[in-house]
Parts: structure tokens; sequence; C-alpha cells
């Protein structure tokens, strides 16, 4: 068959973030979810054009899929129904976005929602390993749960037969009976299956990260496997234009479509991951991708978009794949891994990983006690060559080391220029060849000895809680174990993370970064857990009053509840609770250690249940009050900041949010901990709230507290927070007008924004105060 040329229709704005999915419903609608943690329908208007008439809120994290329940019984106009990172499913209505259902059960994001067949069924699956069918006709009774898979279940489908089938990243397809049970295993693909679709009524489709497509039988039985994708393909789709053909789209930033088995065309977009794609009606198709942008297609001619754009579409498209060919760092752009290896678990805390995000690359390292990457900064191009150099793969080093790692084994290259921090490059080789983390500073050490380096970066951070004096127990001054160095520390711009180039030229980089809004929540993770143990043994000798004093096997069991992977019984959280209880002024190390503990989900729940949490929530309001031990008050601000680690804290802290508001303008004043810990809190809360209507109070707080805050990084934590709030908040407006009504705040911004200061937390305070005065 003939097969007509597919060129750009429309583009459609309105994410700020990756768009993860796309589908469709009645009328030629689209449907979107993004990482900005909402949804869009966007209806047709004209011959081409489309408009985003409605926007879905009410996630508190990543909208990860989104689709169209037709009507049924209980919601007779239909439903549109979103999946999230929140592990919720909500459910709205279509032309006015009020919530009608929350479905909760997932244990993890849930990353793909669809209809069933029967009216009123919605199936789910979620990273929690788990596949659910759920009737919305009902929406109390207790869901099916498809549960066998041994990773997350990317898809979920019913087939034609009525049977359903979950597609996983444990490289395998099941089938299930209606009752939840389970057929059969499908095996074939080599890596993740990540979507499905029913190509008629006795066979299905399936797509992988093996970068390859496979036609089955609703029985299980593989008829064909096809080939063309370059990279991991994302979704899948039939296309009616295509007479039983389809789409497909994945990293290598292309859309491809399929007739008779055959790829028959690719569109290519000036993107590298193309995570979602769905046709219209009338064949079009539409495409969501990591810059946050919805694209529709067609191979009508009338709907083709007008000359200017379609130039500026193919120029992009060029500049993409001439970057795609560029090195980086000395790795070649095209080879790196998309975000997509950013889903797959590290294998030890502090691991890197380098990843291709558009033409850059950036490094993540990964936090086992967060069960996430951080992104640590940008790595920069490599210093042009230089004569006297050594050569090692293509490119000229001041050293190449030659490191014995195992005995029997040859030794390991290890290149390195000295104008690299020794650190970075040790994990840089560390990376490269999967090493324990434990090799660090062994490796580090190594290349400061015989590289003879005269001086080394400066590895001090800005966190000293220096309240109960220098060489004293100080709550949050070391860095756990496993974690990156210090100088990585930085969450929002990278400054002092991995780079190939000079430690100036990777902070310069790093102004460039969007830090505004800020996306997600941060935390308090260093510790000195040994002191910390010290200062608990003696204050527990001091305990009095009919408090029983600890064993010293107890006490060691509560101080391992800060440890970043910590193993535990329910009996250590008890005593840590009894600990609580302790007077105020021997308090501080016990707070400690619980803003510690709550980073485990287990025990944020137990902290947090709703039998203690709501009473533990209120002590810590009180420790908040102006009379209380300075101590006290920074050390509660940073349980509170920690509990946000998981659901249950979380929850219990934005119920509490007007309190702490009304706490945090009544603290008199504050210590430069206790500054950043206020802020740090804010800024939580701003992540979390920021696309409701009731931000007015926490700006009013943001704007008192920004005109009293003498720390910079304090100020700067600040900023972020109302700004994240100006750029996501309905009341844009009414925070608009209170910034600029502080004339304090407002000159301030002014003059920051149109300073570059040589100092690097100066400077990150003036790129926050430039992005937050364009929001003005």
């Amino acid at each position: 068959m003939a097969i007509p040329e597919y060129k750009l229709s429309a583009v459609l704005c309105g994410h700020s973030m990756d768009v993860r999915c796309v589908s469709t419903t009645k009328e030629n609608c689209i449907l979107s979810a993004s990482r900005d943690r909402t949804a869009k329908l966007w209806h047709p208007e004209g011959v081409k054009d489309f408009v985003n008439v409605v926007t879905y809120k009410g996630h508190t994290n990543f909208v990860s899929c989104v689709c169209w329940v037709p009507p049924c019984e209980a919601f007779p106009e239909g439903l549109v129904v979103s999946g999230s990172n929140d592990n919720t499913i909500l459910g709205y209505n279509l032309q006015d976005a009020s919530i009608q259902i929350t479905l909760e059960g997932h244990e993890n994001a849930v990353c793909s929602v669809g209809p069933g067949r029967d009216s009123g069924i919605l199936l789910s699956s979620s990273w929690d390993s788990t596949a659910r069918v759920w009737n919305i006709n009902k929406p109390r009774a207790t869901p099916l749960v498809l549960k066998g898979h041994q990773a997350a279940v990317w898809a979920v489908l019913e087939l034609g037969n009525s049977t359903y089938a979950t597609a996983s990243a444990d490289k395998t397809i099941k089938l299930w009976n209606k009752d939840a049970t389970l057929i059969t295993s499908l095996t074939g693909h080599t890596d993740c299956v990540r979507g499905l679709v029913v190509a008629s009524q006795e066979s299905f489709l399936s797509c992988s990260n093996d970068a390859t497509i496979r036609l089955w039988t609703n029985k299980g039985q593989c008829l064909n496997t096809y080939y063309g994708h370059s990279n991991y393909i994302y979704s899948i789709n039939m296309n009616p234009a295509l007479n039983s053909g389809f789409a497909t789209c994945g990293e290598d930033g292309s859309v491809r479509l399929w007739a008779a088995g055959d790829c028959v065309a690719e569109i290519r977009l000036p993107v590298h991951s193309v995570w979602s794609v769905t046709c219209l009606d009338n064949g079009d198709i539409v495409t969501g991708s990591s810059d946050g942008i919805v694209r529709v297609f067609t191979a009508d001619a009338a709907r083709y978009a007008d000359e200017v754009t379609l130039k500026q579409f193919e120029e992009d498209v060029l500049k993409m794949q001439q970057a795609a060919q560029q090195e980086i760092g000395g790795f070649k752009l095209s080879e790196l891994p998309g975000p997509e290896v950013l889903l797959e678990p590290g294998k030890s805390d502090g691991q890197t990983k380098l990843v291709r995000r558009g033409t850059n690359v950036k490094c993540y390292s990964w936090s086992a006690a967060e069960n996430t990457w951080n992104e640590l900064g940008d790595v920069m191009g490599a210093n042009p060559p230089q004569e006297g150099k050594t050569m090692y793969q293509g490119q000229e080093y001041d050293f190449v080391f030659s490191v014995d790692i195992k005995d029997g084994a040859p030794p390991i290259k290890l290149p390195y220029n000295k104008t690299e921090d020794p650190w970075v490059a040790a994990q840089a080789f560390i990376h490269k060849h999967d090493l324990p983390q434990v090799y660090l500073e062994q490796v580090a050490n190594f290349i400061i000895t015989n590289a003879k380096l005269d001086t080394l970066p400066a590895s001090s951070n800005g966190f000293a809680d220096p309240f109960t004096g220098e060489n004293r127990y100080v709550p949050g001054t070391t860095s756990a174990t496993g974690l990156p160095p210090p100088s990585a520390a930085d969450p929002f711009t990278g400054a002092g993370a991995y780079t190939t180039a000079t430690a100036s030229a990777a902070s310069a980089a790093s102004t460039d970064k969007p830090l505004i809004p800020h996306d997600a929540y941060i935390r308090f993770d260093q510790a000195n857990l040994k002191a910390i143990f010290e200062k608990l043994k003696e204050f527990n000798s001091k305990v009095g009053d009919g408090i029983s004093a600890l064993t010293t096997e107890q006490l060691e069991n509560v101080v391992k509840l800060g440890e970043l992977n910590s193993t535990y019984n329910p009996e250590t959280v008890l005593l840590l609770k009894t600990m609580l209880e302790w007077p105020k002024e021997i308090l501080f190390p016990v707070l400690d250690i619980t803003r510690l503990a709550v980073r485990n989900k287990d025990i944020n729940g137990q902290i947090f249940d709703t039998t203690y949490g709501p009473t533990f929530v209120k002590y810590l309001l009180s420790l908040l009050a102006p009379d209380n031990l300075p101590a006290n008050q920074m050390l509660a601000m940073r349980v509170l900041v920690n509990a946000f680690s998981d659901l249950p804290g979380e929850m219990l802290v934005l119920a509490a949010r007007d309190s702490l508001v009304h706490a945090i303008i009544c603290l008199q004043q504050i210590n430069n901990n206790a500054q950043i810990a206020a802020a740090s809190l804010l800024l939580n809360l701003s992540v979390a709230l920021a696309q409701q209507l009731d931000t007015a109070e926490l700006a009013d707080c943001l704007i008192h507290l920004l005109n009293r805050l003498t720390d910079n990084e304090a100020y700067f934590r600040a900023l972020i927070a109302l700004g994240t709030l100006l750029a996501e908040s309905p009341n844009k407006l009414l925070i608009q007008t209170k910034i600029v009504s502080s004339a304090q705040l407002h000159n301030r911004l002014k003059r920051d924004s149109s300073s570059a200061p040589p100092d690097a937390a100066l400077r990150k305070i003036s790129t926050a105060s430039q992005q937050l005065c364009r929001l003005l």
C-alpha cells in the first residue's frame, strides 16, 4: 500500500516539563500528562489547531499516565483518569476538572491507566510490581490485584478473549484470567517490556527496551518480531489510517509507522525521548516528548503546518541530529543512555551515571535512602589538547595511571588531568568500571599522591552546626557513609559536581540551569552517628524523673535507625518514641536521630501513623515556640523537612501547614542553621502546595522570612520556594502584588538580579533573583 507522507501539523505548548503520556478522548480531543504534575485537555479548533481548554490538577507528584474512560453507570459523562508518582489515581470531570474519585492502593508510582472492555472497568499498573482492576461504578470496592511480576508493571491491557495481559520490567508478559489467576508467562523480550496494544480480536503487540516489537496471539504464541528502532521503545498504538498498522516511539527521538510487518515511515523529532504516541480517528499521530511539547503529525496536506513552522521544525531536527554526533567530556553524545536509564535503581549508594539530556550530559548519583537518582550537575566538554600529554582512547591526559584493583586481574587505566578535582575523577573511574563505592577515597588518594598535587579543591561544606562547639557533637555536619563528597551536595545547581572541565567552568555552567520552579523535596541527610551515640549515652544517665535509662545495646539499636539502609525491629522505634519524652534540655540528639530515621519508608509510616503521628507533629510545633532551645527549634524543623521522605509524614506536615507557617513567622532571633532549616521546610511546602489555591499565607511567610534572613544558603532556598509559588500558583497575580509591595525584598531582587558576583553562593542567589524577576 502507498504510505502518505506525514508532516508536522500542530505544536501544543503548555506543559513546563516532560510530557509522559498522550491519549485521545471523544471528538478527536487530546489528553496529555506531564511531569509538571498536571494533565491537560486539548480541543480541536479549526482545521489543524488545538486549544488547551482544561487543566487537571490535584496530584502531588509527576503525572505519568492519562486516559479517557467512556460513560458508565456512576459517571454518565465519562471520566478523565490520571495516574501519578504520588501512588494515586484521580478521576476528573471532563469539562470542569473537578475531582470525582480518588483511588488508592498502589504502593508506588502508577505508570499506566486504561479502560477495560466492560463499562466502568479501569485498569492500572504500577512500579509496585502489580496491576489492578477497578470497578469505578463501585469505587469503594476492593480492586482485583494481578500480582506475580518481579519488577515494575509498565502496562496492562484487556485482550479480545477477555483475559488480561501485563508487561513488566522483569522482561516478561503475563496473561491472567478474570479472577486474577495466572495463565502463563511469555518470554522473548530481552529487556523491560514497556507497552501493549490490542492488534485484533485474536492478537496483541508489545514493545520493549530491547528495541523490538513482538506480535502475540491471545494465548501467548509469538507470531513475529519487528526491528527498526535503534533504542528503547516506550509506546505503541494502532493507527486506523494504516490498515491494521501501528505507530511506535522511543529513545531514538523518532516515531515509526508500521504496516504489513514492515517499518514504512519514520518521523524524526528534535528531541531524544519521545515518551508516548497515540493516533486520532483521522489517522493523525500525536506525540508527547521530553521537551514538554505535544505535537500532531498528519498525512493530509490540508492540515500541514505553515511553511515557516515546518522549516523551523526541520532545522531543529537537523540540529539535534548533529548534536548527537558531538562528544562531551570524551563521551559520544549519541552513545550515552537517555533519562530512561534512571528508572532502574542503582546498585550501591553513591553510584553515578552519566545521562544524555538533550544536547547536554548530566551526572546523577544514586541515593539508597531516597531510592532515587539525584542530579549532581553538568558534564562539560574537555579542555583543548596540549603538547606533552599522554593519549588514551582518543584523548590527551596529563597522566594515565595503571591501577591494580584485583589480584590476578590486569590493571585498569585511570586517565587524569591536573585541572580535575581528584575526587570527581575517582568517582568517574568507579562509575566507568562499576567498582564498589567504598573505593572512592582510596582511588582519590592514589591520584593525589601520584599526580603530586600541591593544592586540593576546597572540601568544606557550608552547613556546619556549631551551636554545641567546634570539636563537640554537631548535628548534621558529617556526611553519612556512602554519600558523594560534600562538594556535590548542592541540590539546586549541582555546583562542584562531576565535570571534566575546570571547577570554574562547572560553576559558570551551573548558573544556566533553571532553578524555578523546583519540583522535588529536599532533605537533611548528613550525620555523625558516632558522635550522636556518645551524646545519647551522656544524656541517658541524666534522664531522671521516673524515666528509665536505656541499656547500651538499646541505645546502639536506636542510633542504627539513622543509618541509610537500617534494618530494625518495631520495638526499637517504640524505644525512640519513649526517648522523645526526654526533658527538652537534653532532647536534641534524640531529635537528630528521629530526623534521620524518618527517611526510612517503614519508620516514617510508624512515626507518622494516624495514632502517634498527629500528636508527634503537635509536639514538634511546640518545640518551635520562641522560648524553646535553639537546638530543638532547628532540629524540629529538620524532622519536619525529612518527614516529606514518604507519604505518611508528608500528609501530616501538610495538614499542619497553617500552624507551621504561623510558628515560623513567630520565630525570634534564629541562627544560620535554623534559618536554613526554616527555609528548607517552606521550600518543601511550596513544592507540595504550589498549584493549590490557598498559598497566600505561605507566600506572606516567605516574604516575611526573606526580609529577615542573614544566611546566604537560607536566603537562596527561600527564594526558590517563593519562585516556585509564583511560577505555579493559581494566585500568581496576588503573589506578584505581595512581592512588589514589599519594597525591601523587591529592591534586593532587582539589585541581585543585575549583579555578577564572583562568590558561588552569591552567584546562585543572583541567578535565582533573575529568574524570579522574569516571573514578575
